[in-house]
């Protein structure tokens, strides 16, 4: 036999061999066998045949010759022992445990949202309808839906194509790409959209769907207010009635001028005027807030004095009132692009309502100044506000300009009001010196920013659903490590394949070494 022939068959056995560690290595990861694995599979067993076909002989020493048969066996120790340290490094990847040693818990659930996991008593179905080009924000969904179900086996996951399961998405009231969708009991589902995965928003949804309470929205109508039928992209609040409906809320449309405010009413949402209140609507308006009513009321600047008027007069005995001039915003790092008269608005004042906000941006289109003075028996925290560069327009002109007359800020956009009264009623005004405040083109799929998350976050504050909002965010931790495909599988081939085979390589370099010291060819 020539030297040069046994070293070929040697080197076809240990590639063949090595080739089919890699390949049970990537087997175990996939789950199975692949177009990949199974090539890989084939190429392996073809190098172990080719040995045996180069140099039979050497089979036959195997078996024969002790000292073979003493190499095979810590070949065949190696291989074993790799495979013991591959099978156990898979099932610790598809385990659940996992243990947080960040100081501020990054990675486990808060004692609140255990708490309410917990008394989850039946299946909760989480599906997450994410595109293929959507991969990281997945991730991140899973991560976190992953502590969830540590804690509960009623938390049931799934992830789904939006495109290749279109009309289940609609019927679970998904329209945007990215959205996680929570079912529990038959209940009207609760939609979150990309921007609003945090672990206090899906602790939120399910506060929401373990509650039986489901409180009424009153969407005055017949002085010019905003319509939730309206579909228009920009100026159209469809957006709003679809957030409501997926939130566990209920809408009656009301016509002020004619049924005043009934008592069944939990919030009053009045968003823009067309014209002025008329006397009875401003007292029916009054009497609901003195006994412990919950307004939302949104204006816009430029409006007529008589229904500026009307407005204020209805906040007159809660010290404060819109202004009535236009804000803008001349920093383009706080307003939108190309456009000064929407304000971005990104630092908060310090309410449940944006407890959650920090750090995330919304938009305030069209807005005006809100106004207040000191009353002993309301509390007014202002949530935003414009930048002192902002400048207010008191008059509507076309060249928007600053000029002298043109009043400098900051000017306060959004305001919560609370009164309290001694029968234990406590009476809550949400102030948004914008009505755009969730106008379509704000909300999704149109504009990625937090309104929605704001105006929900009003919401529940205003229905004294304070709960659902009381999980405060977490510190950041470090900058996270995006991996693309190309990267994890570089990580699997260097884990579960080069450094296996650079241990095994080690090993036939000293059994060749042995053998030559010996004087065996």
């Amino acid at each position: 036999m020539v030297r040069w022939d046994r070293r070929i068959a040697l080197l076809c056995a240990v590639a063949g061999l090595l080739l089919l560690l890699t390949t049970l290595s990537f087997v175990f990861v996939d789950g199975g066998l692949t177009q990949r694995t199974t090539f890989l599979l084939f190429a392996s067993v073809a190098l172990v045949i080719a040995y045996g076909v180069v140099d039979p002989g050497a089979v036959l020493e195997l078996v024969r010759t002790r000292r073979a048969r003493f190499g095979s066996l810590t070949v065949l120790v190696g291989a074993v022992v790799i495979g013991i340290l591959v099978a156990v490094n898979v099932i610790a990847s598809r385990g659940a445990q996992a243990a947080d040693f960040t100081k501020s818990g990054l990675h486990t659930l808060s004692p609140k949202s255990v708490q309410v996991i917990k008394q989850v008593d039946s299946d909760l179905i989480v599906t997450g309808f994410f595109r293929p080009d959507e991969l990281g924000s997945k991730r991140d969904a899973q991560a976190l839906l992953d502590l969830y179900t540590q804690q509960s086996p009623r938390v049931k996951v799934r992830f789904l194509d939006p495109d290749q399961n279109g009309a289940e998405a609609l019927s679970l009231g998904v329209t945007v790409a990215g959205s996680v969708v929570l079912q529990y009991k038959g209940r009207p589902p609760v939609v979150l959209n990309i921007a609003s995965q945090t672990e206090a928003d899906l602790t939120g949804a399910i506060l929401r769907l373990e509650s039986s309470r489901a409180p009424v929205v009153c969407w005055a109508s017949g002085d010019g207010e905003r319509d939730l039928k309206d579909t228009n992209q920009v100026s159209g609040y469809s957006s709003v009635a679809e957030l409501l409906k997926t939130s566990n809320y209920k809408v009656e449309d009301l016509l002020l001028v004619q049924q005043g405010v009934p008592p069944s009413c939990d919030i009053l949402a009045l968003v823009e005027l067309g014209r002025s209140l008329s006397d009875n609507s401003v007292k029916a308006i009054k009497q609901y807030l003195s006994q412990g009513g919950k307004l939302l009321l949104g204006v816009d600047p430029w409006l007529d004095p008589k229904v500026l008027a009307s407005v204020n007069a209805v906040l007159k005995p809660y010290g404060a009132g819109f202004d009535g001039a236009l804000i803008v915003e001349p920093d383009p790092s706080h307003s939108a692009k190309d456009d000064a008269t929407v304000p971005v608005v990104y630092a908060y004042g310090q309410s449940p309502i944006t407890r959650n906000l920090a750090g995330r941006y919304v938009f305030l289109p069209l807005a005006t100044p809100i106004v207040s003075t000191q009353t002993g028996d309301t509390t007014a925290v202002n949530l935003a506000s414009s930048t002192d560069r902002s400048y207010a327009v008191a008059q509507q002109r076309t060249n928007l300009d600053k000029r002298a007359i043109d009043r400098t800020g900051p000017f306060v956009l959004l305001q919560a009001l609370e009164q309290k009264h001694p029968a234990g009623k406590t009476t809550r005004i949400l102030l948004s010196g914008s009505s755009g405040l969730a106008e379509n083109r704000t909300m999704p799929p149109f504009a990625d920013g937090s309104n929605p998350d704001l105006l929900l976050a009003s919401l529940d504050w205003l229905s004294e659903q304070d709960s659902l909002i009381s999980i405060g965010p977490k510190p950041a931790g470090a900058g996270p490590l995006t991996l693309s495909d190309r990267d994890v599988r570089i990580n699997e081939v260097l884990a579960l394949g080069v450094m296996p085979l650079l241990v095994i390589a080690i090993g036939a370099l000293v059994f060749v070494r042995r053998r030559r010291r010996s004087g065996v060819p």
